[in-house]
């Protein structure tokens, strides 16, 4: 069993985590092997089907459409158009997960207030083209996003912070499709303790153990899941990696909401998208 929680703060952050891997020892190859059960690989599954059907559940409307360039002007529209595309995909997928589905539906909007937005974020990394420079959601009819669009938004430091971890975690580790959505849940269930304190706090208060069951499920499967692809030496080393890197995000994102009124005036955006910057 592995258990995390990590919690975040102004000025920095906390990992608690503590860790008994279960394993079957071999003993005519005298190794250790560590695997994914088949209960564990249909869960993986069932996540990734889960996500394809929101993408499905959510087509858009109103823009351009693949292969063509959506044209991203200002920060309002960086909020209005991609994120605001993610956010609605994401809360579809979350919604069908049972983890998230079983909450009450107060705890469930405490979670998405506080992470989905650094969820979002955190997507972008993985739907980024380095070679074309630009952001699609793959296998979607979505528009191209130009990532000099993209990176007139907000402010530089920001999108070089972003630039340094999708480095870090994408190029250096490789784009996976079951680690980015198992972080994502891990991130979901995350309790933040942010400088944003929300009316709602008292629900996660009063729910944090299981709120941490739910996200251990996710984080057990995430090192199983890396422990499978990689080996028992290189395992722990790139958990850890994707961890801190995710972190960071969170750090970051929590400065741009604190400072969000120097960038955008927030009556532009729709009530969904203020919800999760104020």
């Amino acid at each position: 069993m592995l258990k995390f929680l990590f919690f975040c703060s102004k000025k920095r952050i906390l990992l608690i985590i503590s860790c008994q891997v279960k394993f079957i020892f071999d003993q005519s190859s005298t190794e250790f092997e560590f695997y994914l059960t088949d209960e564990h690989w249909s869960h993986l599954q069932s996540i990734q089907t889960n996500y394809t059907e929101a993408v499905r559940l959510n087509q858009i409307t109103g823009i351009s459409l693949y292969p063509f360039i959506q044209p991203i002007e200002s920060t309002s529209d960086l909020f209005r158009i991609p994120l605001y595309i993610s956010s609605m995909r994401l809360i579809t997928f979350f919604k069908q997960t049972k983890e998230f589905h079983e909450l009450d539906l107060s705890t469930q909007l405490y979670l998405i207030k506080l992470n989905l937005i650094t969820i979002c974020f955190y997507h972008s990394l993985y739907i980024y083209d380095s070679q074309t420079d630009s952001y699609h959601e793959h296998d979607t009819d979505d528009p191209i996003f130009s990532g000099s669009d993209w990176t007139n938004t907000l402010n530089k430091q920001f999108h070089s912070q972003m630039n340094l971890i999708r480095m870090k975690i994408i190029d250096d580790l490789q784009s996976d499709q079951h680690i980015m959505k198992l972080i994502m849940f891990i991130v979901l269930f995350s309790r933040s303790v942010c400088r944003f304190q929300f009316n709602e706090r008292t629900c996660i208060d009063n729910n944090q153990a299981d709120i941490f069951k739910r996200q251990n499920i996710y984080t057990e499967l995430l090192y199983r899941y890396c422990l499978q692809r990689y080996d028992l030496s290189k395992a722990p080393v790139i958990f850890m990696k994707y961890i801190f890197n995710i972190m960071k995000i969170q750090q970051l994102v929590d400065e741009l909401k604190y400072n969000i009124q120097e960038y955008i005036d927030i009556t532009e955006l729709s009530p969904l998208i203020q919800s999760l910057i104020m």
